[in-house]
């Protein structure tokens, strides 16, 4: 993770991901952050997890965590490769988060596969090799057992975790647009842009409904 420039309390990479100075990124070699991802204060990313590799390894294959685009990590969360026991000994398997993940306050993550267009909610629970598909929505304080595998278009909750709904089809447009507008409303609290300039920063026109975000986020910051 090449460092670009400094905001304060921030450090902004090259592909534009900002991850706070309070938080504790360990084995940043053994990460790898797709672009425009945020980490917030207290998170934990344990790179140094990871399952010893040759010399010759490099890039995906090496890396303990991989984080998609535009994924979003509030205060609190915990990220760490799963583990198990091989022959004797603690071995680490990959973790790998896909694009437009939002994980909420204090939630704990030690999935195998995260997809795409995911949102978790505060104070959850992924245990150990479960696997989330794409467009899932895990409602607050969800507990998903280790080895599960939650299913696309899923809303669950409850401890364990249980499939309590469905996403309709344009849950992929829905996720993406807001993990956009996220990352440029962060980016507004951290410079001087005005919502007009938060506003260009993102694909999508027609938000002007949901700028509301800007409220509920600073409040929650």
């Amino acid at each position: 993770m090449s460092r670009r420039q400094t905001r304060g309390e921030y450090i902004e990479t090259e592909s534009g991901n900002r991850i706070s100075r309070k938080a504790v990124i360990l084995g940043s070699q053994h990460i790898l952050l797709g672009g425009r991802s945020t980490i917030l204060p207290e998170c934990v990313v344990r790179g140094d997890l990871h399952r010893p590799s040759s010399a010759s390894s490099t890039g995906a294959a090496a890396a303990s965590v991989n984080i998609g685009r535009y994924s979003f990590l509030e205060k609190g969360v915990v990220i760490k490769p799963p583990f198990k026991f091989y022959k004797g000994s603690l071995v680490y398997y990959p973790l790998k988060m896909g694009n437009f993940v939002s994980i909420g306050a204090n939630s704990i993550i030690e999935a195998a596969t995260i997809g795409s267009y995911v949102n978790i909610g505060s104070n959850c629970v992924v245990g150990k090799f479960a696997i989330i598909k794409d467009c899932v929505l895990v409602l607050d304080g969800t507990v998903i057992p280790s080895t599960a595998c939650i299913p696309p278009f899923a809303v669950v909750a409850g401890n364990p975790a249980i499939v309590v709904d469905e996403l309709p089809e344009s849950s992929a447009e829905v996720f993406e647009r807001r993990a956009r507008q996220i990352h440029a409303l962060h980016g507004a609290t951290l410079t001087s842009m005005t919502i007009a300039e938060v506003k260009q920063s993102v694909f999508d026109d027609d938000v002007d409904e949901e700028f509301d975000l800007m409220h509920d986020f600073t409040v929650n910051s």
